[in-house]
């Protein structure tokens, strides 16, 4: 099952460091291999964080096609079957995989033309979060303060972008056990100089009490529900019975299509990194994510700014699924 050299602390390479420093073509390939193994382990760092990484990802395997196809047809599917196979839970990383297998049959091995769509998706992308930025008003304000959860760069940029307003006066992060991803983001927020409690998770219930609103990410949208760190229902369920309107900020590209809710699935974790000296002897479960009914979410707050998740699956256009994502994560079903 989990042995117990399994670490999903497991830091990610500078990928931007690995696949443009000057080095061989052996040594290149060995780093980008080197890449897909980290990403699909990485499970402190935020969704966004991750996707923008897997675009540089892509994006460095069409270059290498360029002159070696067969090196980069290798690496391209590996990529998609270990980042599908181990990013299971995160609907960007599907989308994302599934959209390089579109470019990818509609460039017709070119893989110069794959290298231009890959890097209009990564240009659409951080449009996206230029128009949340644009649209921060919408937003439930929490002049006092605001609780989040886990660790998202999303609702960390748009937090620091809050401040230039004076709002809100404080911020309060849980932990984020067993990974302490909280720490992560409460370390992102103090560094910007924005004012961060942290409290552990069970803790951090009791707090809401104290709370304007509550803002986290989202690993992923869809009509079964909103899918983020565990925690996150019992902290829905809290605000709904204060009052407390409870929003996800989230790119669209979170949002899952039908077609890829097959592939979609929480995995249990390695139980050691909760009891490691019992982990042998005590049915200990270990899950990083956790379904929160659409009932109990207030607002999505995308790059089409403030809606109710209803509208925003009611009202978005999803791609299709790639016959070729198909064909390389159906072991995945």
């Amino acid at each position: 099952m989990f042995p117990a050299s399994t670490d999903a602390r497991i830091a990610c390479p500078n990928t931007t460091r690995l696949i443009s420093r000057s080095c061989s073509d052996r040594d290149l390939i060995a780093n980008l291999n080197s890449v897909i193994d980290s990403l699909s382990l990485d499970h402190r760092r935020g969704a966004a964080e991750i996707v923008e990484d897997i675009i540089e990802l892509f994006i460095a395997i069409a270059r290498v096609g360029v002159k070696d196809p067969d090196s980069a047809e290798q690496l391209f599917v590996r990529g998609v079957k270990r980042l599908a196979h181990g990013q299971p839970s995160m609907a960007p990383v599907l989308n994302l995989l599934n959209r390089a297998c579109l470019a990818r049959e509609k460039s017709l091995d070119d893989w110069g033309e794959l290298t231009i769509s890959l890097s209009e998706i990564r240009t659409f992308r951080k449009a996206q979060l230029d128009a949340m930025m644009f649209r921060i008003d919408a937003l439930p304000k929490a002049k006092e303060t605001l609780i989040t959860f886990s660790n998202s760069s999303t609702v960390a940029q748009i937090i620091i972008a809050c401040r230039r307003y004076k709002w809100p006066k404080k911020v309060i992060c849980g932990e984020g056990r067993p990974l302490m991803e909280g720490l992560v983001m409460a370390k992102k927020l103090t560094s910007a100089n924005v004012p961060v409690t942290v409290y552990t998770d069970a803790a951090l219930m009791s707090q809401i009490v104290d709370a304007d609103a509550v803002w986290v990410g989202g690993d992923s949208l869809s009509c079964d529900g909103l899918v983020n760190k565990v925690g996150s229902r019992a902290l829905s369920m809290l605000a709904r019975m204060k009052g407390i309107p409870f929003t996800s900020l989230m790119g669209s590209d979170k949002v899952l299509p039908a077609d890829l809710c097959p592939y979609f699935r929480c995995l249990p974790q390695n139980p050691r990194e909760v009891a490691d000296d019992y982990a042998e002897e005590l049915d200990v479960v270990n899950e990083y994510y956790e379904t929160i009914p659409l009932e109990l979410v207030d607002y999505i707050f995308t790059e089409k700014g403030l809606s109710k998740p209803e509208d925003l699956l009611e009202n978005i256009q999803l791609e299709p699924v790639s016959s070729t994502f198909r064909q390389l994560v159906r072991d995945n079903v």
